[in-house]
């Protein structure tokens, strides 16, 4: 029998460490896991660009709320969104966004916009808002990549090589396939989360703020995940699994 498991990394923005420590903000994903829940849209939309009036119309928000939620989480989130602006003032001067890796997106239009005023084109606006994803957050889903390339070498050099299958990546997640076996379980679950936590970067790198990754053993079928602490030992591990199997 085989098992299909799943890492998943989740980061922290530094702003929040001002009133609450890491430990805390993660626990929202247990503790109110229907508010994360219903946050999402809004907060995707406002991540990337979107208005109050995207609110209205995506998410429902009277205009009122729409508003209020759109004031509140610039307020909250100020250095990101002023460090994102910087980033996008500096795609003017040189026609290109250097993003995750050292890649870069060029920006044709930006090149010759100036950006904030009532007569910026809309097509300027356009480009700001998909180079913004980028530097913001969506080119760093390579973090992943590198996370499963790191992973496999791994695998590849162990007693376990024909033990673990990869079988997709879906932006900040690894999927993989491995045999029913306790032993392969804590091997996968040490090393796999060990590289999702990199975070050697220079513009990621931070001494309080890490990058955080838990693995979910899906078995026996999708329905039933059972999220599995870091670093577990062998009998730890055992009584993990044989407790939420129980339940």
């Amino acid at each position: 029998m085989e098992i299909l498991i799943t890492g998943d990394i989740n980061s922290i923005n530094e702003i929040s460490l001002k009133e609450y420590n890491v430990s805390q903000i993660n626990s929202i994903v247990k503790d109110s896991k229907s508010v994360r829940d219903a946050s999402k849209e809004p907060t995707f939309l406002l991540t990337y660009g979107g208005s109050h009036i995207g609110l209205m119309k995506n998410c429902g928000f009277t205009e009122y709320e729409s508003k209020s939620i759109f004031q509140n989480y610039h307020t909250l989130y100020k250095e990101s969104a002023d460090w994102t602006a910087r980033k996008l003032q500096e795609c003017c001067e040189l026609g290109y966004a250097t993003v995750a890796f050292g890649l870069r997106v060029r920006t044709p239009v930006l090149a010759r916009s100036i950006l904030g005023n009532s007569a910026t084109a809309t097509i300027s606006s356009s480009e700001a808002r998909s180079v913004g994803n980028a530097i913001s957050g969506q080119s760093y889903g390579l973090l992943n990549n590198r996370a499963a390339v790191a992973f496999m070498e791994k695998v590849w050099v162990s007693e376990y090589r024909y033990d673990i299958f990869p079988v997709s990546l879906i932006h900040d997640a690894i999927y993989l396939m491995i045999k029913d076996d306790l032993h392969v379980l804590k091997w996968v679950n040490d090393n796999l989360i060990e590289e999702m936590s990199w975070q050697e970067l220079p513009e990621i790198a931070h001494d309080k703020v890490k990058l955080e990754s838990e693995m979910d053993l899906y078995h026996p079928s999708w329905a039933t995940p059972i999220t599995l602490p870091n670093g577990l030992s062998t009998s730890d591990l055992k009584e993990h699994l044989s407790l939420a199997l129980n339940k």
